[in-house]
């Protein structure tokens, strides 16, 4: 996950290469965008190291790419226009676990390395370098140049990079600050203004973190009633009451969602499947194991088979399985902010909200299983999670 928000932040850049035999598809390497001096890196011994072993793996790998491309001249520069082509097919074949080619796997490792070096190169006009022509030919339209070719997202100068670690640096050294000294009890006026406002149970909510996010329009809108949601789901007693719940009956009620997962998965929204639904969430809520364990408990029923190759045979429909049911019980919890919020934009904006709100305010108390729901958030607005 760290190495994923790095990633995203290019501070680090992924390089692939081929896997080692016996492996498939790839094996990912990474190179750091981070130097002492990003004013003239050039003048840093680490940024010196970077370039070169970038530029080796470059004179490699363009006769590798034009010897699987069938091409008679091996140091001829790689078409920008062709690797797109082979990122997408690279991509496709992965998504449907399909082996990927050859010919996809050397594309996709020369983007990678094409993403990684137009970031060293730190210049504003990139494609005219003469060592990145002697690599690349570029015949992109303009408008799409400071595109990275896996991914698709703006390739940032070293300058920008740097910022950018400055900023969340910055922003959890304020959250560090926030946990470590909350705030002041609320006025009684204003702790009485909490009260009554359609969250739940109606009991105030004291904010432990300083987030910038509750005083954007948004946050200002629907921020505490995100806030009475996700208290009224970890702090209530509806988990202290489905803890309480004999596991026969929790395995009679998963052993059904099961069924009704595997052939009618529409059917979980009808009333008595839901209630089943939110009486298993609940209860997996109230649990300090994972999903193995729960898989051995309520669906581990031939003996004759050793546990360890049934859950590696089942581990993938099961997890699916959980985590679908706690999709179900987020499009529940929060239908009244969905009856409001109908843009798949803010839709979108609204889930990355809830996730981050849960994060910050039930992140060190966040059980297991807690984590699929924030995973069921991320599918139904279609985000990443770092």
């Amino acid at each position: 996950m760290i190495v994923d928000f790095l990633s995203d932040l290019q501070a680090i850049s992924k390089i692939y290469l081929i896997a080692q035999k016996g492996k498939k598809d790839l094996e990912e390497e990474y190179v750091s965008n981070v130097f002492s001096d990003v004013n003239n890196p050039s003048n840093t011994s680490s940024y010196i190291s970077i370039r070169n072993i970038l530029e080796n793996r470059l004179n490699h790998q363009i006769q590798q790419y034009n010897m699987n491309m069938n091409k008679g001249n091996t140091t001829m520069s790689m078409p920008v226009s062709e690797l797109h082509g082979h990122v997408n097919t690279h991509k496709e074949l992965s998504l449907n676990n399909v082996t990927v080619s050859h010919k996809a796997q050397h594309g996709y490792i020369a983007a990678s390395l094409h993403d990684a070096y137009i970031i060293i190169l730190n210049r504003p006009d990139w494609w005219d370098d003469r060592s990145y022509m002697k690599f690349f030919f570029n015949e992109d339209d303009p408008g799409k140049r400071n595109l990275r070719l896996i991914g698709r997202t703006p390739r940032l100068t070293l300058s920008e990079i740097e910022s950018n670690i400055a900023k969340i640096l910055i922003y959890f050294e304020d959250i560090s600050i926030a946990k470590n000294n909350p705030p002041a009890a609320l006025p009684l006026e204003d702790d009485e203004a909490l009260k009554g406002n359609g969250l739940g149970n109606g009991s105030s909510i004291v904010n432990d973190f300083s987030d910038k996010l509750m005083i954007t329009p948004f946050g200002r809108q629907y921020g505490k009633k995100i806030d009475g949601i996700i208290n009224e789901i970890f702090n209530s007693k509806n988990i202290e009451n489905a803890a309480l719940h004999e596991e026969a009956q929790i395995a009679e009620m998963a052993s059904s969602l099961m069924q009704i997962y595997k052939t009618m998965p529409g059917s979980m929204t009808l009333d008595r499947t839901r209630d089943m639904l939110i009486n298993t969430v609940y209860y997996l809520l109230a649990q300090d194991y994972g999903l193995k364990l729960f898989t051995e408990k309520f669906f581990y029923d031939d003996r004759r088979i050793p546990f360890s190759r049934f859950y590696h045979e089942n581990k993938d429909q099961i997890e699916d399985f959980v985590t679908h049911l706690f999709m179900v019980f987020f499009e529940e919890t929060f239908s009244s902010l969905f009856r409001i919020v109908r843009s798949l934009d803010m839709k979108q904006y609204a889930c990355a909200f809830i996730i981050k709100r849960i994060y910050l305010t039930q992140g060190e108390t966040l059980p297991v299983f807690g984590y699929f729901l924030i995973k069921s958030i991320a599918r139904y607005g279609k985000i990443k999670v770092l």
